[in-house]
């Protein structure tokens, strides 16, 4: 059964802009072109696509779903199962997340008490890591803090990042009283500083004041 391309957008909930975009780009080619120029899709295509909307799920670049779409050996059944794997990973991730928000709302209304740990129950470091990686891969300090991280045991990083909050506790504890001058910002500054120097990377208090004004 041939569909035009405002029936496949529409069983997709995508527009007829972007299918035309990926039939541009040949990552979802209509399986014939009729006399009077319109895109017609068959149940084949329709596979195409819902493997495209899973890949982008994933929040894979085009390009990238495209090169692996393209691939000889590329395999639907593979890809579905790693699909479900992926998303059962992301479901148990949100879960989390989503105790942790409410034992953060608990929390703010007095009803229970968090640990530091629990604060941050849930939340994906490799999501940080690609954007630390994308903004500084080519930096020495950048080499120098996986480097150091990746030699930490489980517990380290726990102890670690729990120091590192402390100093995030007492700056925002200040409130807007607070001034940058103050005696025990500065302090606290420069504990932060040696924090740095001490797990991550050498960094001196120029390096630190580029990454505050960035």
């Amino acid at each position: 059964m041939p569909y035009r391309i405002k029936e496949i957008a529409k069983l997709a909930g995508v527009t007829t802009r972007t299918l035309r975009y990926y039939d541009t780009i040949g990552l979802l080619k209509p399986a014939e072109i009729g006399s009077n120029g319109y895109r017609y899709y068959n149940r084949e295509n329709l596979f195409e696509l819902q493997q495209i909307l899973f890949f982008r799920e994933m929040e894979i670049p085009l390009d990238e779903i495209r090169r692996i779409m393209l691939q000889p050996d590329f395999n639907v059944m593979d890809a579905m199962e790693n699909h479900q794997i992926e998303l059962h990973k992301r479901m148990k991730r949100l879960a989390a997340l989503i105790n942790t928000v409410e034992q953060t709302i608990q929390s703010i209304k007095g009803e229970r008490q968090m640990t530091e740990q629990e604060l941050f129950e849930g939340f994906d470091e490799a999501v940080y890591e690609d954007e630390a990686r994308e903004r500084w891969g080519n930096t020495s300090e950048y080499i120098e803090s996986r480097k150091k991280w990746a030699g930490y045991s489980k517990d380290q990083k726990e102890k670690i990042k729990e120091e590192g909050l402390h100093f995030i506790e007492r700056l925002a504890g200040k409130g807007s009283d607070g001034k940058p001058a103050d005696g025990d910002v500065q302090a606290a500054i420069g504990e932060y500083l040696a924090y740095l120097n001490r797990y991550f990377y050498t960094c001196d208090a120029k390096f630190l004041r580029n990454l505050s004004d960035m």
